[in-house]
């Protein structure tokens, strides 16, 4: 089984991600296949698992940025599963992102007309914290 994801690149000085444009593959052994299909109906389960597996890092380190040492990135996507939002929320980002991270987060709103900026803040105040662990460094 192969699965395709996709990265973004963090620049720790600036504090922000930039996509990387190439679209990877890689090819799962069957163990593995059967703990993808396990996990791939939780995003951040599957997150972490692709993230802490020892081939997914080999297979960055030789093939994706070789010679990149103490490179800083994160996957955008895997399969078709999305992680964009956690790089890229904004207090404009849309109705879908904002459920899901108030679901995410255990944010509930105080009231029906609490302003959308304020959850917002909230929501970056939480993102901080965790983009913090979804980013991978090359050692």
């Amino acid at each position: 089984m192969q699965i395709k994801f996709e990265l973004v690149t963090y620049d720790e000085e600036l504090d922000r991600f930039e996509l990387d444009e190439n679209s990877y593959q890689i090819e799962l052994d069957d163990e593995e296949a059967k703990t993808y299909d396990l996990l791939k109906s939780s995003d951040l389960q599957l997150y972490n698992w692709l993230k802490e597996s020892d081939f997914f890092l080999k297979y960055i380190k030789e093939e994706v940025y070789q010679d990149s040492e103490n490179k800083k990135f994160a996957i955008s996507d895997i399969n078709g599963i999305s992680f964009i939002r956690f790089y890229f929320f904004k207090v404009t980002s849309g109705d879908s992102h904002y459920e899901y991270f108030k679901k995410l987060f255990n944010i509930h709103e105080e009231s029906d007309w609490q302003d959308r900026e304020d959850i917002g803040e909230e929501i970056l105040q939480c993102l901080s914290t965790k983009r913090k662990e979804l980013i991978l460094e090359l050692c």
